[in-house]
């Protein structure tokens, strides 16, 4: 080799080791796992997804990142048990993470386990306690749990935080709806709602007065049983799909059908189980007290 192409040899030898070294330098982390898990569930490759994020746990079993991941996949997945151990776990690496506090309530909501969703709402509250979507949502457990006033204060402080918080207004309309004497602030806060957000619609206003006498207070059904007034009318929210029997009796004829999350317009209870109430058709049956709240 001649003096010329020895140092052309010796440059490229060099090359040649640097780039096997930083080569074998380079280890994904992570965050190359977890970003790829994101763009993987962009792209609806679940699967492939779930695979990057369980690298990333293993990658960094003490990063609570992963863990949430996986619980918002296992949600999408229809995998709720799943999805509640990776959030319990994201909160038993970081007690303070508050994104995975309010996802475990919204679990639990779904479940209707109501005190632990609250539970979850508050932990969630007190690390980030302006936050008026969380106020929203311990409103939302609260009044599930019959606790009107507690539930009124939470969704009149997550609008202080958040004037344009439609959800608020339309939950703090329903609750006012079902307090007798305010049901004009009802109103102004689900028309406050249905103008941030057209889709969340007021309840229809009550009925004008007709000539038809209004059930006496201990008027029995056809099936004997006594129907107490309810007077004024009230409305209520479905929480159940339901028929409408035209007798406080599931065995007798179905005169119509309500749907969950609606409002229905009750005029009359009947023993412990039944309510009576009038369609916006002016039919009058009963549904079970459980379809509604």
């Amino acid at each position: 080799m001649n003096r010329t192409t020895w140092p052309s040899a010796a440059h490229a030898l060099t090359l040649a080791v640097i780039i096997i070294v930083l080569a074998g330098c380079h280890k994904q982390t992570a965050d190359d796992f977890i970003s790829a898990g994101d763009s993987a569930v962009k792209a609806q490759k679940l699967d492939e997804a779930e695979g990057n994020y369980k690298q990333a746990a293993d990658i960094a079993p003490n990063d609570p990142r992963p863990h949430f991941s996986l619980g918002n996949l296992y949600l999408t997945e229809n995998k709720p048990q799943q999805a509640q151990n990776e959030f319990m776990r994201a909160i038993e690496l970081d007690p303070k993470n508050a994104a995975a506090h309010k996802a475990l309530g919204d679990l639990y909501m779904n479940q209707a386990q109501y005190p632990m969703a609250e539970e979850q709402y508050r932990a969630a509250l007190a690390v980030d306690p302006s936050n008026g979507q969380y106020h929203t949502d311990l409103g939302t457990a609260l009044a599930k749990q019959g606790r009107s006033a507690d539930a009124q204060t939470e969704l009149r402080t997550a609008i202080g935080f958040d004037p344009k918080n439609a959800t608020a207004h339309y939950q703090l309309g329903t609750l006012l709806a079902s307090a007798p004497g305010h049901e004009a602030e009802a109103k102004v806060e689900f028309d406050q709602a249905h103008q941030l957000d057209p889709k969340l619609v007021p309840p229809e206003p009550a009925a004008p007065p007709t000539v038809t006498a209004a059930p006496a207070p201990s008027e029995p059904s056809a099936a004997g049983t006594q129907v107490k007034a309810v007077n004024p009318p009230k409305l209520f929210l479905l929480t159940h799909d339901s028929p409408v029997y035209a007798n406080a009796d599931s065995t007798s004829a179905t005169v119509g059908k309500v749907r969950h999350k609606k409002y229905v317009r009750v005029i009359g209870i009947a023993g412990k189980e039944w309510l009576q109430i009038r369609l916006k058709d002016g039919t009058v049956g009963f549904i079970p007290t459980t379809a509604a709240e």
